[in-house]
C-alpha cells in the first residue's frame, strides 16, 4: 500500500510536469522551425530578386555580354536558372540560357505545376522554386529585354526537414531524460509526505495513545519540515487538552463524590437510627442541606464554565466607569470589609458589559474569600486609547510564584488554603475564559506589602474620545 501510494503520487507529479515539458518543447520547436523557415525563404527570394536586378543593370544585349556576365557571376547553375529574352527593334528575338535552364524548363512543362503564391510554384518534376522577373524597356541605346530567374527552394526545404527531424529527436530525448529526472525528484520530494502520512495513520489507529505520538520531521523540503513541526505542535496541544479534560473529569468526579457520600451517609444514619434517636435528625438534615448546597454551587460553576467555553460575546459601547461603581456598590453590602475604589472617570469602551461585570464580581469574591475581614480590598480602573485595565488587589496571604501560573487551572487550589477555606477552584478558570472571549489578558502579581493583585486588560476596540484623567472614589 505504501509503495502504491508512493508511486501513484510520484507518477501523478511526473505526468503533470512531463506534459508541461512537452508543451514547452513543442512550442519552442515550432518557433524555431518557423523562424528558420522564414529566414531561408527570405534568403532565397532575396537571391532571386538580386540576380534579376543585377541582370537588368548589366543591360545584356549580345551573347558576349551574357558570357562575360556569367564569368563574373558566382551563381550556382545547378539550383539557379536564368533565361534572358532580348527583343531588338526590327530584328529577330534573342534567347540566352544559363546551364541546365532548358532542362529545368522542360521538366517543369512535363510535370503538373501549382502556383502557391505570386512567385512560389511547385512542380511534380522539379519541386518548389521561386520565380523572379525583371523587364528592361528599350531606350534607344539598348533593346528591350526580359530577365527570368528561377531559384530552387528544395535545398531550403530539405534543410528545414532535417532541422525538424533533429528537433523531434532532441525533444524526445529531452522529454525522456526530463521525465526520468522529474520522477526521481518527485520521489525524493514525496518521500517525506509518505512518511508523514504513514505516521499519521499509525497515530490515528493507536487510540490509547491519541495525540501523544510525534510525527517524523524531515530536514527537507522546508515546506514539509514546517508542516511536520506544526502538526506536532497541534498534536501536543490536543494531547494537553485531552489530558486537561481527563483531569477535569477526574477532579469534578472527586468534588461531587465527597458531598454525595456524606449525604448518603446521613440518609442511611436517619434510616437506621432515626426512630430510636430522633435528636440526630435535625443535625443530619442540616448537614445534608449544607452538602447539597455545596453540590449546587459546584454544578452551577461547572455550568458557567461550560457556558463560557461556548459563549460568543456581543459588544456594545458602555460606560465602564459607571459599571465598576455599580458592581462595587452592590458587592459592598455582602462584603464586611473596606473597599477602596479608584476609577478613571468617563471611560467608555465597546465590550460586553455582562462579561466585565462577571469578571469583576468573581475577582472581588475571590479577594474577599482569601483575605482577612479586617483588611482592605482595592478596585481600580485605568484606560488609554486602546485598552482599559481593571485591577483587584487584596491583603491576603498571597500566592507563591511557583503557583501563579496554575491558579487559572480548573479545580486548582493552593495547598496553603485547600483545607482552610471552602471552594472548588473554578472561579478563576471562569474569569480567564471570559477574559479570553473578550480578547483580553489577565495576570497575577504580588501586592505590596502583602497580598495579591489580579490585573485584567481588555480592548476598547473602537476609537473613543479622550477620557477624563480624574479618579473618583
Amino acid at each position: 500500500m505504501k509503495i502504491k501510494l508512493f508511486n501513484t503520487s510520484a507518477w501523478r507529479i511526473t505526468r503533470v510536469y512531463a506534459m508541461l515539458l512537452a508543451g514547452l518543447a513543442v512550442m519552442m520547436s515550432l518557433v524555431i522551425i518557423l523562424v528558420v523557415g522564414v529566414k531561408q525563404y527570405q534568403a532565397q527570394t532575396q537571391k532571386a530578386i538580386g540576380i534579376a536586378r543585377a541582370l537588368k543593370r548589366s543591360s545584356i544585349a549580345t551573347k558576349d555580354d551574357w558570357l562575360w556576365w556569367r564569368v563574373g557571376s558566382s551563381t550556382n547553375s545547378h539550383h539557379t536558372f536564368i533565361k534572358i529574352q532580348v527583343s531588338p527593334q526590327h530584328k529577330k528575338q534573342k534567347l540566352f540560357y544559363s546551364p541546365h535552364t532548358k532542362k529545368f524548363l522542360k521538366n517543369n512543362q512535363l510535370g503538373k505545376t501549382y502556383q502557391l503564391t505570386d512567385n512560389v510554384h511547385y512542380s511534380a518534376k522539379t519541386g518548389f522554386y521561386y520565380h523572379a522577373q525583371s523587364n528592361a524597356p528599350a531606350d534607344g541605346k539598348w533593346p528591350a529585354a526580359r530577365y527570368d530567374v528561377w531559384v530552387e527552394l528544395n535545398g531550403a526545404i530539405n534543410l528545414l526537414w532535417l532541422l525538424i527531424r533533429l528537433i523531434i529527436l532532441i525533444t524526445l530525448l529531452f522529454l525522456v531524460l526530463g521525465t526520468w529526472l522529474i520522477y526521481l525528484l518527485a520521489r525524493r520530494l514525496n518521500r517525506p509526505l509518505v512518511q508523514l502520512t504513514e505516521a499519521s495513520k499509525r497515530t490515528n489507529r493507536d487510540i490509547s495513545k491519541t495525540y501523544q505520538n510525534q510525527l517524523p520531521i524531515p530536514a527537507s523540503p522546508q515546506e514539509v519540515h514546517d508542516l511536520s513541526v506544526e502538526f506536532n505542535r497541534l498534536l501536543k496541544s490536543l494531547s494537553d487538552q485531552a489530558q486537561a479534560d481527563r483531569q477535569f473529569v477526574s477532579n469534578a468526579s472527586h468534588e461531587l463524590k465527597t458531598p454525595i457520600a456524606a449525604i448518603r451517609g446521613h440518609v442511611s444514619l436517619i434510616q437506621r437510627r432515626g426512630e430510636q434517636h430522633p435528636e440526630i435528625i435535625p443535625t443530619s438534615l442540616a448537614y445534608i442541606d449544607e452538602e447539597s448546597e455545596r453540590m449546587q454551587r459546584l454544578i452551577e460553576s461547572l455550568l458557567r464554565l461550560s457556558h463560557a467555553n461556548q459563549l460568543e460575546l456581543t459588544t456594545a459601547v458602555i460606560d465602564v466607569s459607571q459599571l465598576v461603581h455599580q458592581v462595587v456598590q452592590s458587592a459592598q453590602t455582602s462584603m464586611p470589609r473596606t473597599i477602596d475604589v479608584h476609577v478613571q472617570a468617563h471611560v467608555s469602551a465597546e465590550t460586553n458589559g455582562d462579561a466585565v461585570r462577571q469578571i469583576l464580581n468573581s475577582l472581588m469574591a475571590n479577594a474577599n474569600k482569601y483575605s482577612p475581614a479586617d483588611t482592605t480590598m482595592t478596585v481600580s480602573l485605568t484606560a488609554d486609547t486602546k485598552n482599559f485595565t481593571l485591577t483587584v488587589a487584596d491583603e491576603g496571604c498571597g500566592i507563591e510564584d511557583s503557583q501563579k501560573s496554575q491558579v487559572f487551572n480548573r479545580f486548582y487550589r493552593a495547598k496553603s488554603v485547600r483545607d482552610q477555606i471552602e471552594g472548588n477552584g473554578l472561579g478563576l478558570a471562569i474569569v480567564q475564559q471570559l477574559v479570553n472571549l473578550a480578547q483580553g489578558q489577565i495576570t497575577v502579581e504580588d501586592n505590596q506589602p502583602q497580598g495579591t493583585r489580579f490585573i485584567v486588560t481588555l480592548p476598547r476596540l473602537k476609537p473613543v474620545q479622550q477620557d477624563s484623567e480624574k479618579f473618583s472614589n
